[in-house]
Protein backbone atom coordinates (compact mmCIF):
# COMPACT_ATOMS: atom_id res chain seq x y z
CA UNK A 1 0.00 0.00 0.00
CA UNK A 2 1.31 3.26 -0.89
CA UNK A 3 1.52 5.62 2.03
CA UNK A 4 0.63 9.54 0.99
CA UNK A 5 2.80 12.40 2.62
CA UNK A 6 0.97 13.47 5.74
CA UNK A 7 0.18 17.15 5.22
CA UNK A 8 0.34 18.92 8.52
CA UNK A 9 -2.95 20.31 9.29
CA UNK A 10 -3.66 23.92 8.38
CA UNK A 11 -6.79 25.50 9.16
CA UNK A 12 -9.33 25.30 6.30
CA UNK A 13 -10.45 28.96 6.64
CA UNK A 14 -7.34 30.07 5.66
CA UNK A 15 -5.91 27.90 2.89
CA UNK A 16 -9.40 27.52 1.72
CA UNK A 17 -12.38 29.68 2.64
CA UNK A 18 -10.15 33.27 2.84
CA UNK A 19 -9.30 33.38 -0.52
CA UNK A 20 -12.58 32.45 -2.19
CA UNK A 21 -14.38 35.01 0.70
CA UNK A 22 -12.78 37.50 -0.39
CA UNK A 23 -12.98 37.13 -4.15
CA UNK A 24 -17.03 36.71 -3.73
CA UNK A 25 -16.61 39.57 -1.77
CA UNK A 26 -15.71 41.89 -3.89
CA UNK A 27 -17.96 40.68 -6.63
CA UNK A 28 -20.65 41.16 -4.45
CA UNK A 29 -19.88 44.42 -3.09
CA UNK A 30 -18.75 45.53 -7.43
CA UNK A 31 -22.47 44.64 -7.82
CA UNK A 32 -24.20 45.97 -5.47
CA UNK A 33 -22.59 48.90 -3.34
CA UNK A 34 -19.29 49.96 -5.48
CA UNK A 35 -18.62 52.77 -3.03
CA UNK A 36 -18.56 50.13 -0.30
CA UNK A 37 -15.67 48.17 -2.86
CA UNK A 38 -13.66 50.86 -3.45
CA UNK A 39 -13.26 52.41 0.26
CA UNK A 40 -12.66 48.68 1.65
CA UNK A 41 -11.50 46.34 -1.05
CA UNK A 42 -8.85 48.26 -3.16
CA UNK A 43 -7.77 51.48 -1.91
CA UNK A 44 -3.84 51.55 -0.04
CA UNK A 45 -5.29 50.64 3.05
CA UNK A 46 -8.11 48.67 1.90
CA UNK A 47 -8.40 44.77 2.54
CA UNK A 48 -6.81 43.08 -0.60
CA UNK A 49 -3.80 45.51 0.12
CA UNK A 50 -3.52 44.61 3.24
CA UNK A 51 -3.74 40.99 3.53
CA UNK A 52 -1.46 41.16 0.84
CA UNK A 53 1.29 42.63 3.09
CA UNK A 54 0.37 40.73 6.17
CA UNK A 55 0.46 37.51 4.11
CA UNK A 56 4.02 38.43 3.22
CA UNK A 57 5.20 39.09 6.45
CA UNK A 58 4.10 36.07 7.77
CA UNK A 59 6.40 34.13 5.22
CA UNK A 60 9.21 36.30 6.02
CA UNK A 61 9.26 35.03 9.58
CA UNK A 62 8.59 31.42 8.25
CA UNK A 63 11.63 31.55 5.99
CA UNK A 64 13.89 32.76 8.61
CA UNK A 65 12.66 30.38 11.08
CA UNK A 66 13.63 27.49 8.16
CA UNK A 67 16.94 28.85 7.50
CA UNK A 68 17.42 28.53 11.28
CA UNK A 69 17.15 25.07 11.29
CA UNK A 70 19.04 24.53 8.03
CA UNK A 71 21.06 21.93 9.81
CA UNK A 72 18.16 19.24 9.11
CA UNK A 73 18.07 19.15 5.48
CA UNK A 74 21.12 17.57 3.86
CA UNK A 75 20.85 20.25 0.78
CA UNK A 76 23.64 22.05 1.12
CA UNK A 77 21.70 25.34 -0.42
CA UNK A 78 18.59 24.80 2.02
CA UNK A 79 19.85 27.96 4.19
CA UNK A 80 20.37 30.35 0.73
CA UNK A 81 17.20 29.06 -0.52
CA UNK A 82 15.34 30.23 2.67
CA UNK A 83 17.38 33.84 2.69
CA UNK A 84 16.30 33.89 -1.03
CA UNK A 85 12.63 33.90 -0.06
CA UNK A 86 12.94 35.65 3.24
CA UNK A 87 14.29 38.66 0.96
CA UNK A 88 12.19 38.29 -1.97
CA UNK A 89 9.03 38.56 0.16
CA UNK A 90 10.21 41.16 2.17
CA UNK A 91 11.03 43.03 -0.70
CA UNK A 92 7.77 42.31 -1.94
CA UNK A 93 5.79 43.23 1.21
CA UNK A 94 7.62 46.77 1.70
CA UNK A 95 6.94 47.44 -2.50
CA UNK A 96 2.97 46.88 -1.74
CA UNK A 97 2.73 48.66 1.75
CA UNK A 98 4.76 51.59 -0.41
CA UNK A 99 7.44 51.11 2.73
CA UNK A 100 4.99 51.93 4.97
CA UNK A 101 3.90 55.41 2.91
CA UNK A 102 -0.05 55.07 3.56
CA UNK A 103 0.01 53.54 7.11
CA UNK A 104 2.30 56.40 8.37
CA UNK A 105 1.44 59.44 6.18
CA UNK A 106 4.59 60.70 4.69
CA UNK A 107 5.17 61.93 1.32
CA UNK A 108 8.15 60.30 -0.67
CA UNK A 109 11.31 62.48 -2.09
CA UNK A 110 10.24 64.68 -4.94
CA UNK A 111 12.98 62.57 -6.97
CA UNK A 112 11.12 59.64 -6.32
CA UNK A 113 7.36 60.96 -6.71
CA UNK A 114 8.08 62.45 -9.79
CA UNK A 115 9.66 59.04 -11.27
CA UNK A 116 6.65 57.06 -9.71
CA UNK A 117 3.28 56.69 -11.69
CA UNK A 118 1.29 56.55 -8.82
CA UNK A 119 3.83 59.17 -6.77
CA UNK A 120 4.10 56.71 -4.37
CA UNK A 121 7.39 55.01 -2.47
CA UNK A 122 7.98 52.41 -4.24
CA UNK A 123 10.41 51.21 -7.10
CA UNK A 124 8.26 48.98 -9.18
CA UNK A 125 5.99 51.51 -10.44
CA UNK A 126 9.21 53.53 -12.04
CA UNK A 127 8.24 53.14 -15.55
CA UNK A 128 12.45 52.46 -16.42
CA UNK A 129 11.54 49.64 -13.52
CA UNK A 130 8.45 48.00 -14.15
CA UNK A 131 9.44 44.97 -16.31
CA UNK A 132 12.15 44.22 -14.38
CA UNK A 133 10.20 44.77 -10.74
CA UNK A 134 6.61 44.43 -11.46
CA UNK A 135 6.23 42.32 -14.74
CA UNK A 136 9.31 39.69 -14.24
CA UNK A 137 8.01 38.60 -10.88
CA UNK A 138 4.93 38.64 -10.86
CA UNK A 139 5.39 36.55 -14.36
CA UNK A 140 7.64 34.22 -12.45
CA UNK A 141 5.42 33.89 -9.59
CA UNK A 142 2.26 33.06 -11.80
CA UNK A 143 4.26 30.19 -13.14
CA UNK A 144 5.33 28.85 -10.45
CA UNK A 145 1.88 28.71 -9.02
CA UNK A 146 0.99 27.20 -11.85
CA UNK A 147 3.28 24.52 -11.90
CA UNK A 148 4.22 24.42 -8.22
CA UNK A 149 1.06 24.97 -6.84
CA UNK A 150 -1.53 23.61 -9.39
CA UNK A 151 0.36 20.67 -11.65
CA UNK A 152 2.74 19.13 -9.35
CA UNK A 153 0.35 18.43 -6.29
CA UNK A 154 -2.08 17.24 -8.65
CA UNK A 155 -0.32 14.81 -10.54
CA UNK A 156 1.67 13.58 -6.96
CA UNK A 157 -1.55 13.37 -5.24
CA UNK A 158 -1.59 9.24 -5.84
CA UNK A 159 2.40 9.06 -4.72
CA UNK A 160 4.35 8.53 -2.01
CA UNK A 161 5.09 12.32 -0.92
CA UNK A 162 6.43 11.62 2.31
CA UNK A 163 8.78 14.77 2.27
CA UNK A 164 13.18 13.68 2.22
CA UNK A 165 14.80 16.84 3.71
CA UNK A 166 18.32 14.04 4.06
CA UNK A 167 18.42 14.27 -0.17
CA UNK A 168 21.41 15.10 -1.78
CA UNK A 169 18.95 17.65 -3.23
CA UNK A 170 16.25 19.59 -2.79
CA UNK A 171 13.62 17.69 -5.13
CA UNK A 172 12.25 15.46 -2.22
CA UNK A 173 10.54 18.48 -0.34
CA UNK A 174 10.83 21.48 -2.41
CA UNK A 175 7.25 20.75 -3.80
CA UNK A 176 4.45 22.49 -2.83
CA UNK A 177 1.20 20.85 -0.89
CA UNK A 178 -2.27 20.33 -1.51
CA UNK A 179 -3.17 23.21 0.79
CA UNK A 180 -1.39 25.45 -1.76
CA UNK A 181 -3.42 24.30 -4.66
CA UNK A 182 -6.54 26.77 -3.84
CA UNK A 183 -4.44 29.48 -3.44
CA UNK A 184 -2.66 28.97 -6.83
CA UNK A 185 -5.29 28.28 -8.84
CA UNK A 186 -6.85 31.35 -7.62
CA UNK A 187 -3.81 34.00 -8.35
CA UNK A 188 -3.58 31.94 -11.86
CA UNK A 189 -7.15 32.65 -13.16
CA UNK A 190 -8.26 35.48 -11.29
CA UNK A 191 -6.91 37.92 -14.31
CA UNK A 192 -8.08 35.60 -17.01
CA UNK A 193 -11.14 36.89 -17.93
CA UNK A 194 -9.94 40.20 -18.43
CA UNK A 195 -7.38 38.88 -20.91
CA UNK A 196 -10.02 36.89 -22.62
CA UNK A 197 -13.08 39.57 -22.80
CA UNK A 198 -12.32 42.69 -24.13
CA UNK A 199 -15.13 44.01 -21.93
CA UNK A 200 -16.11 42.85 -18.48
CA UNK A 201 -19.21 42.90 -16.58
CA UNK A 202 -19.49 45.40 -14.31
CA UNK A 203 -19.50 43.35 -11.46
CA UNK A 204 -16.03 40.95 -12.29
CA UNK A 205 -14.23 44.19 -12.85
CA UNK A 206 -12.59 44.05 -9.51
CA UNK A 207 -8.81 45.53 -10.20
CA UNK A 208 -7.87 41.26 -10.72
CA UNK A 209 -4.53 42.07 -10.56
CA UNK A 210 -4.38 43.19 -7.12
CA UNK A 211 -6.35 40.38 -6.31
CA UNK A 212 -3.79 38.09 -7.94
CA UNK A 213 -0.87 39.57 -5.51
CA UNK A 214 -2.95 38.86 -2.71
CA UNK A 215 -3.36 35.12 -4.13
CA UNK A 216 0.21 35.12 -4.85
CA UNK A 217 0.96 36.30 -1.39
CA UNK A 218 -1.22 33.79 0.29
CA UNK A 219 0.73 30.60 -1.83
CA UNK A 220 4.31 31.69 -0.93
CA UNK A 221 2.97 31.87 2.66
CA UNK A 222 1.50 28.68 2.88
CA UNK A 223 4.00 27.42 0.92
CA UNK A 224 6.46 27.85 3.52
CA UNK A 225 4.00 27.76 6.64
CA UNK A 226 3.52 24.07 5.64
CA UNK A 227 7.47 22.88 5.60
CA UNK A 228 8.10 25.31 8.46
CA UNK A 229 5.49 22.70 10.80
CA UNK A 230 7.09 19.79 8.98
CA UNK A 231 10.42 20.48 10.32
CA UNK A 232 9.58 21.63 13.63
CA UNK A 233 9.23 18.36 15.00
CA UNK A 234 12.13 17.31 14.21
CA UNK A 235 14.00 20.75 15.44
CA UNK A 236 12.41 19.50 18.46
CA UNK A 237 14.48 16.69 19.12
CA UNK A 238 17.63 18.33 17.73
CA UNK A 239 19.25 21.82 19.15
CA UNK A 240 19.37 24.66 17.20
CA UNK A 241 23.56 25.71 16.01
CA UNK A 242 24.62 28.84 17.28
CA UNK A 243 23.67 32.08 14.59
Amino acid sequence: MIETRRTPRMPAWLWLWLPIAVLVAQVVLKATAEDVFDNWMHTELGIVQNLTVVFLLVAVVAALWLRRMRHLVAWRWFGAFCAVMAAGCFFFAGEEASWGQHWFGFSPPEVVAARNEQGEFNLHNDPLLETLLDQLPRNILTLAALIGGIIVPLRRRRRDETPDFQSAGPWGWIWPTAVCVPAAVLAVAVTLPSKLVDELPAALDIKAGETKEMCLALFLMLYLVVMLRELLPRAAKTPLPAP
